[in-house]
Formats: structure tokens, C-alpha cells, sequence
């Protein structure tokens, strides 16, 4: 951006799941910093990636679903309009450039290992990358060290009162993820479901070493499973959900009650599971974001020790990775010098306008449904290609194949 007064990036677009809505965050965040911009965050009642409704939106609690969980970041109501009015206010101009600081940005927090860290560097398949995990967690801990992102005082006293009331002195911490857990760009070992059964080990021979370990807390989506830990492990087992949790393959956080109350159980275990002094874990957002909010605590991720598939790289690989470096250089350059970026010309609840000729931002009205296809050759255009080329290029990396293992 030039030089002159303050520019402001209103954050109002992110991915679904809450923790999923931290990163997508705190992925602007550091795009606002990189840019010289000070951020406003506004996930209004459609700002899940460009008009799909946020999940965890509630009317009863207001209008900004940061504000339920995080104390706010930036202004709000009359400064914002008059920042609009003083043509002060950008933000992102599509999903497609949201998604290059999600997958294509290697400056960007990455929770997940895809896009760049599969298709360039794999850090999905093998052992477990521990230098670049730690790595990724430092970009988020910036934003947490410095106040960026605070946790509502009330909802740390709910987790205070739980842990004080609850948590014996060493408490062992499992996060199991279920319902819908899929591959939405991990590779087949990340995204596999890790049952019960194969915690039962490690969480054996832990209780084996410290024979002090007096409770063990779960932070799981799935009702089943809890019931199965509590019978393998009577006496011990300490939970906080019950709003959240489902009974099948769907995330509770799709119904349609209680939205802003499940939110809030979620964190809760996220928090709570960040406090224990030792963590098993599977590859999901919340065991990932307890690692990052306590730098100190150990864990093991059994989705990496235990992996059922070999990646190969393709042959074509040879071609694609050179071609992936030289895109994610060319779209950046491209995005920080104006092409990610729209002025904002108003923001009336859920709907935002942007540009020159004003135009709704967020254009995806209903499940399911795509957004208008952009003007031929229009910024919008050509993030969407940018975008389109890059995932058909990582798809000529890798294939898998099937570890055989003896028995």
C-alpha cells in the first residue's frame, strides 16, 4: 500500500469449523501486518468463504461471531462507516485469495500440511516434521504473545472453574476427531479417522510410566466415543461437551440451535486439553491449537505414527514443483500490489459492497450453490485461475499406495 493515511483490512470472510476460523483469521491478520494495514474483524452472518452461512452465528448474541469467543479487533459501528466514507476500508476481494494465504502463501500460519506443504515440501506423509510444526505454531503464538488475539475474560472463567473443580494435579489429555473428518487436502494418512481402540496403547503405557496421573480429559466430537473411553478407563475419564457432541457422521455444528453455545464448548476443550501435562492426539485443529497455545507440553500425533499409505511423487512432479514456486511468486506479487484487494463502499449487517462499481462480496446465497463466475480477465478471473492452475498442478505430485505390514 502508499504512503498516506491508515489502511484498514476488514476481515469478514473465513473457513467453517471454529478453529478453522482462527486460522483463516489469523492468515489476514498476517497479511494485514505484511500490507502496512490495521485489521477489523467482522464475521457477520454469512462469512463463511463468500456468502455460505457461518456456522456458529447467532442473532441473539450479535452480529460478529469474533466478538462471542475473542474480545473484539478493530473498530465497529459509526467509525467503521466513517472509515468507509473515507474510503479508508479494503478487503479481500474473493475466496480464491483467501485461499492463496490459506494454501499457495508459505509465509502464511499453516494448520494443515496442503497446498504448498504437500505439492513443494510434503510435510502430510512420513515422519512427523517436528522443526517445521513448531515452526508453523510460532507464526500463530505472534498474535496470541502480543494481545492480537484475546480470549474473552468469561469464557477463561469458565475454564478456570472446570480445571480447578475438575483436573487433578497431572491430567492426561486425548483429542479424538470423528464426524467429518475427510481429506480436504491432507492426503489419505492425515485425513483417516484414529478410533478409540488405537489410543488404548499409548494411553496405557503413559498411565504404566506416571502411575500419579489421576484423570484423563477427552476433547472429542464424538458421543460414542467418549462413552467407549469411559467404559475402557472407568473413574478416570473427565469431559466438559455435550451440546457439541454427535452420535453420527455429521459435526454438530451444522444444526441449526445453540450455534454460539457449542462454539464455546468447543474452546472450552481446546483450552482445557492445552493445560494437561501430556497430550495424544490425532491430525485435527483442536489437538493442534492446544500445542500451539502451550508451547511447553509434550504429545504424540497418531496420524503420523501410524500411516497405511506411501506417497509417491509422480513423475511429473519434476515439472509441476518449479512451475508451483513460480506461481505462488508471480500470485503473490500480483495480490500485494492490489489484485487481493477491494474498497469497501458499505457494510450494512450481513452485506458487504465493494469497488468501484459496487457489488455484493459475498455472492453464495444457499448450501451448495457457487458464486457468480467472475467478469472474463477481471482481477477476480485471474485469482480464480491462478487458483485453478495450481491445484491441477499438485495434483500431478503424488499418488499413494498401500503400506503392506506383516499379519
Amino acid at each position: 500500500m502508499k504512503s498516506g493515511d491508515t489502511k484498514y483490512l476488514l476481515i469478514c470472510n473465513t473457513s467453517d469449523g471454529l478453529i478453522a476460523q482462527l486460522n483463516g483469521i489469523v492468515v489476514q491478520l498476517q497479511f494485514a501486518r505484511r500490507m502496512g494495514m490495521t485489521p477489523i474483524i467482522y464475521l457477520h452472518q454469512r462469512s463463511y468463504m463468500f456468502g455460505g452461512p457461518n456456522p456458529y452465528f447467532d442473532a441473539e448474541h450479535g452480529p460478529n461471531v469474533w466478538d462471542y469467543y475473542y474480545e473484539p479487533v478493530g473498530v465497529s459501528g459509526d467509525e467503521i462507516q466513517a472509515l468507509i466514507k473515507a474510503e479508508r476500508v479494503y478487503t479481500l476481494s474473493t475466496a480464491s485469495e483467501l485461499m492463496r494465504l490459506y494454501r499457495w502463501e508459505p509465509r502464511s500460519w499453516f494448520m494443515n500440511p496442503y497446498g504448498y506443504y504437500r505439492s513443494v515440501e510434503n510435510r502430510a506423509d512420513g515422519p512427523y516434521p517436528a522443526d517445521w510444526w513448531q515452526q508453523e505454531r510460532d507464526k500463530a503464538r505472534a498474535f496470541l504473545d502480543d494481545g492480537t488475539v484475546r480470549f474473552k475474560a468469561s469464557l477463561m472463567r469458565q475454564v478456570d472453574r472446570f480445571h480447578d473443580a475438575k483436573f487433578p494435579e497431572h491430567t492426561l489429555g486425548l483429542q479424538l476427531r470423528g464426524s467429518d473428518k475427510f481429506d480436504f487436502g491432507v492426503g489419505p494418512n492425515l485425513s483417516r479417522k484414529v478410533v478409540p481402540e488405537e489410543y488404548f496403547p499409548y494411553i496405557n503405557r503413559y498411565l504404566a510410566e506416571h502411575p500419579d496421573c489421576g484423570g484423563i480429559f477427552v476433547a472429542t466430537d464424538q458421543r460414542q466415543w467418549l462413552k467407549d473411553l469411559e467404559k475402557a478407563y472407568p473413574d478416570k475419564i473427565i469431559s466438559y461437551s455435550e451440546k457439541s457432541l454427535s452420535d453420527t457422521d455429521d459435526n454438530r455444528f451444522h444444526d441449526a440451535d445453540e450455534k454460539a453455545a457449542r462454539g464455546i464448548e468447543v474452546l472450552v476443550d481446546l483450552l482445557l486439553l492445552s493445560r494437561c501435562q501430556y497430550i495424544i492426539k490425532c491430525h485435527a485443529a483442536v489437538g493442534e491449537m492446544a500445542a500451539t497455545l502451550n508451547r511447553d507440553v509434550d504429545f504424540i500425533d497418531l496420524n503420523y505414527q501410524t500411516q497405511p499409505m506411501r506417497a509417491r511423487r509422480k513423475a511429473l512432479s519434476v515439472v509441476a514443483v518449479p512451475c508451483i514456486r513460480l506461481l505462488c511468486a508471480l500470485w503473490k506479487m500480483l495480490s500485494e500490489n492490489g489484485l487481493a484487494l477491494e474498497k469497501v463502499v458499505s457494510v450494512q449487517e450481513d452485506t458487504v459492497m465493494v469497488g468501484s462499481r459496487p457489488r455484493p462480496l459475498n455472492t453464495k446465497v444457499a448450501e451448495g450453490e457457487k458464486a457468480p463466475k467472475p467478469p472474463l480477465m477481471s482481477g477476480r478471473f485471474i485469482s480464480a485461475g491462478f487458483d485453478w492452475v495450481l491445484r491441477s498442478l499438485a495434483e500431478m505430485c503424488f499418488d499413494y499406495e498401500k503400506i503392506d505390514r506383516p499379519g
